[in-house]
């Protein structure tokens, strides 16, 4: 409601216009403690954003016409949420708190919570949000962070001639009953619950004493260290090693100013599902391992010194609003000179309150937490439809299907033992990963001229390259602009696997989830300093390693040498000729990965239906790709290491390789980084690809709309939202900036057009986006409508009421308001990096696409620059108008348990294409055209690195 007009700014969109001409936008976000308000705008537009955004605190509104329609969005939001499992678990944890106590509360709200229907109550609701505000909203309970180009002292005066006139005094206390969240008597017990999507986890939560009053000696980093480890020796090394654990992590899951939450979570493979006591038995061993060996200087030290590496080097905030949204909130609990280094600062070794902490950590106090689908049964009364066994119930807000116990003296005695010598836990190690060298690589002088130490877009130099064979290609640049001991090497290994078929796809993904996984022990010490390495085949095989640069090459050779072992193992397993106990090993671990992928894809009709919508447009638009339906065929049969090490030999026999080394490395650390790639692609017996895969995107047909349409009742019936995905198909335009700038300033202007009027007006969904659509080179404008209150046809009638009304918006705009629109997708557009990293991806993903146009952007800002209001009429009359003669419409409807029944769907008599199924999607694609492959751009000559 604040943001919905104030006494000086009454109109309801006011802020988020004033914000998207001047190239900002705006956020705010609830949590369990804090509010947060924040927004960034172009930087001399600060003081005009900064007044809008003071009168939601001294004036706001609260209009009477408009609070059903903010009660509906808060009820849209909370039907999103009702089928996401981290928010159904969040409400069941909320059933283990003590009555009364603030974190009991609903979270989120819904239309029951405000008594189930508003006629006739909007007046009295509005009196309540008045009081509450004024209860609440106190300046002494309020932080107010400025980050501009002007002096201390201007943003000073900015702040004091604009909210000095806030409420003074503090907020009102909670009237929450008194007391902590978990006392004692709430401790001790175990909760079984039966998930939507097929996900097994067991989690163990603690409560620890707040640290309000010892800031800086953080306990929970300590613990959380020790037990998030994945080390030799770890708890996960333990359970990975038995094939029972495929995530595990450890860390505060609430952190209040009365009590922490701390919590040891597990996501179980099947196998270990079904060893839930043994995985639990080990868990609370290990954990006795820490408590037992009390604080450990030398393990604090460690901590110490990768807090300080890491907040010593960190780069700029990525977004200038959330780094101020980060400080609003540590001045909460910091004192002002250390809001910006306090959360992040280990100073004080307090062993005592290490060891008083750790001793908490015994099964008596603690809350078990255990999600399986398995629970299915026994949770469902014999005979009954519907009807829950004795001692099942369900969670008031979601429904959430669970039953509760105390632990019983039997589990007490056991999950209480010392841990057995033979179970091979043990202690971290010294983490050889710690960087020590953080010299820069960028020699004064030698690079220092404006453009290469430029952060901007479309000043900054391109990446050279080093070298090209028709085997490889090496890019490099080293880093004069951010200045951070950082380096990224990306390679993308070229194969034509995807078009082999789903088996083969299968086996490269289960290769990539196998080498991690063996991989894991050995590269968590890199992650925790700085260091991390992800491998990931979707059409081709890509690797990314990147973080500090000083042992960054140690843990590039280890990956790619185990690369090629692997495969080499696994075809000596496959022909007998590896031991047998190795054999069986490798064989249960690629069964594992096996399982871990069909419980992902079994899942995937459980997402959310825009996500959903996104997947079955990108099956449409491209010919060959495969169906998820297709890799569940495939995973359904048992491991085969023959199948397995066949499809990896044949898939790598023949590739090309494009490496990009970007950042803290000179010329010779980057030859040194192909040399790891090339020469284990060589020791693997790779050969030059001789034609390079690449895909096709289909052509919609002109002036007619395509439909696909998926029922989600049968896979997922407790999924409400429906969601309306609409494409404006344009194609490829890397040869047309002009169209690519209309298509840039009408997608900027469409996104808060299209959100004032379906979301904030006519209040069709939670989600409602209008964006730029990008795949495979080809553009678009992509509408997103998530929600309830219409089944999708219907929602699809509103977009395009919508559009039409839009394309008025355009005709209508002034000139003033074109310039300014113009001068915000070009601030958005040339802003510039705050990272290391933003650069790396820039540069990568021309690279990886072969087009090697490093200064796109500057000819898309040209064309911005010379864009005139005619240009984006005629685009939008040619392209998008409901007549449009250019028009290619994609439709692509989800129907959730809302949507569906009689006179909700459309008659496929009357659609133009109607497709429901892949195979549908398929006799279209055969029947259709693709755009025309862009060519691909000319191999630049070998250069010297800067």
């Amino acid at each position: 409601m604040l943001f919905l007009g104030t006494g000086k700014y009454p109109g309801e969109d006011e802020y988020t216009r004033f914000l998207g001409e001047h190239g900002g936008e705006s956020n705010a976000c609830t949590g369990e403690e804090l509010t947060t308000y924040h927004f960034r705008v172009s930087a001399s537009h600060l003081e005009g954003a900064l007044d809008r955004f003071s009168h939601f605190f001294l004036s706001p509104l609260f209009d009477v016409a408009l609070i059903a329609r903010e009660v509906n969005a808060v009820d849209s939001e909370n039907t999103n949420y009702s089928t996401e499992e981290c928010w159904r678990q969040l409400q069941l944890q909320k059933t283990t708190a003590a009555p009364g106590h603030m974190f009991t509360r609903f979270d989120v709200g819904s239309l029951q919570t405000f008594g189930g229907s508003l006629e006739g109550a909007a007046d009295a609701l509005r009196e309540e949000l008045i009081l509450w505000n004024e209860e609440y909203y106190r300046a002494g309970a309020m932080n107010l962070v400025l980050l501009g180009k002007e002096s201390l002292e201007e943003l000073q005066e900015l702040a004091e001639a604009l909210f000095g006139q806030l409420r003074s005094g503090t907020a009102a206390k909670s009237k929450a009953a008194a007391g902590l969240p978990w006392p004692v008597q709430q401790l001790g017990r175990i909760l079984y619950c039966l998930p939507l999507k097929e996900v097994r986890t067991i989690s163990v939560c603690w409560p620890l004493p707040a640290q309000t009053q010892q800031l800086f000696a953080k306990p929970e980093l300590y613990i959380g260290h020790l037990l998030g480890h994945e080390g030799e020796g770890s708890l996960h090394d333990v359970l990975n090693q038995l094939g029972w654990v495929d995530e595990l992590s450890a860390g505060l899951e609430h952190d209040f100013d009365d009590q922490q939450l701390f919590s040891l979570s597990l996501i179980l493979t099947p196998e270990g599902d079904a060893h839930q006591e043994e995985v639990l038995a080990l868990l609370f061993q290990y954990v006795a391992l820490c408590r037992n060996a009390g604080p450990q200087d030398v393990v604090f030290r460690e901590i110490q010194a990768l807090q300080e590496i890491a907040f010593a080097h960190r780069e700029d905030a990525c977004d200038p609003d959330e780094l101020a949204a980060s400080i609003a909130n540590a001045l909460h609990r910091y004192p002002a000179q250390e809001a910006i280094r306090g959360p992040s600062a280990l100073d004080e070794w307090s062993p005592t309150l290490l060891s008083s902490c750790l001793d908490l950590l015994t099964p008596e106090k603690s809350l078990v937490f255990i999600s399986s689908p398995d629970f299915s049964e026994q949770s469902v009364a014999p005979g009954a439809t519907g009807e829950l066994a004795p001692n099942w119930q369900r969670e008031k807000w979601y429904g959430v299907v669970f039953r509760e116990e105390a632990i019983g003296q039997e589990r007490l005695a056991l999950w209480g033992e010392d841990p057995e010598e033979e179970s091979g836990l043990q202690l971290p190690e010294p983490n050889e990963f710690v960087p020590l060298d953080f010299s820069l690589r960028a020699v004064p002088g030698s690079g220092s001229h404006a453009l290469a130490t430029s952060r901007l877009p479309l000043e900054m130099t391109a990446p050279v390259l080093l070298f090209s064979e028709p085997f490889a290609r090496l890019w490099h640049k080293t880093d004069y602009a951010f200045k951070t001991p950082r380096e990224s090497v990306m390679a993308l290994i070229y194969t034509r696997t995807y078009e082999s078929g789903p088996e083969a796809v299968m086996m490269m993904r289960m290769f990539c989830g196998l080498l991690e996984d063996e991989l894991s022990s050995f590269a968590y010490d890199a992650q925790v300093a700085g260091l991390d390495y992800h491998l990931q085949f979707t059409d081709n095989l890509a690797l990314t390693v990147s973080g500090f640069n000083d042992k960054l090459p140690k843990l590039l050779e280890v990956v790619m040498d185990r690369m090629a072992e692997l495969i080499q193992a696994a075809e000596d397993a496959a022909a007998g000729e590896a031991e047998d106990e190795d054999t069986a090993d490798l064989l249960e671990r690629l069964d594992n990965q096996r399982q871990i992928l069909l419980q992902e894809y079994t899942n995937f009709p459980r997402d959310e239906p825009y996500e959903i919508c996104g997947y079955y447009a990108s099956q449409l638009l491209h010919p060959g790709y495969w169906h998820f339906s297709e890799y569940i065929e495939v995973l359904q049969r048992p491991a085969d290491l023959g199948a397995f090490s066949r499809a990896l030999r044949s898939s790598l026999s023949s590739v090309q390789l494009e490496v990009l080394v970007h950042g803290n490395a000179d010329a010779r650390d980057a030859e040194d980084a192909m040399a790891f790639i090339s020469d284990a692609l060589e020791e693997i017996g790779s050969e030059v690809l001789k034609l390079l895969p690449r895909q096709e995107v289909l052509q919609l047909p002109e002036s007619s709309t395509t439909i696909f349409q998926l029922d989600l009742e049968k896979d997922n019936p407790e999924q409400e939202n429906s969601c309306t995905w609409n494409l404006y198909q344009l194609g490829p335009l890397a040869e047309k900036p002009k169209l690519e700038a209309c298509l840039a300033l009408v997608c900027h202007v469409a996104e808060s057009s299209a959100f004032q009027q379906l979301r904030t007006q006519e209040q069709l969904g939670y989600i409602v986006e209008a964006s730029t659509w990008k795949e495979h080179d080809s553009f678009g404008l992509a509408v997103v409508v998530q929600g309830t209150r219409l089944p999708p046809k219907d929602v699809d009638i509103q977009i395009e009421a919508w559009l039409a009304s839009f394309g008025q918006e355009l005709r209508d705009m002034s000139d003033e308001e074109f310039a300014s629109q113009v001068e915000s997708v070009l601030s958005k557009l040339t802003r510039r990096y705050t990272s290391l990293s933003q650069e790396t991806r820039h540069h990568w993903s021309e690279i990886r696409r072969r087009r090697y146009d490093f200064l796109s952007r500057r000819r898309v800002a040209e064309s911005l620059e010379a864009l005139r209001k005619e240009d984006v009429d005629n685009f939008f009359n040619e392209h998008l108008a409901v007549r449009a003669p250019l028009r290619r419409k994609l439709s692509v409807r989800v129907l959730g348990s809302s949507a569906t029944g009689e006179g909700k769907t459309d008659d496929p008599a009357t659609l133009t294409a109607a497709l429901r199924s892949v195979q549908d999607i398929r006799a279209f694609q055969a029947a259709g055209t693709s755009f025309p492959l862009p060519a691909l751009a000319d191999v630049p000559t070998p250069s010297v690195a800067i």
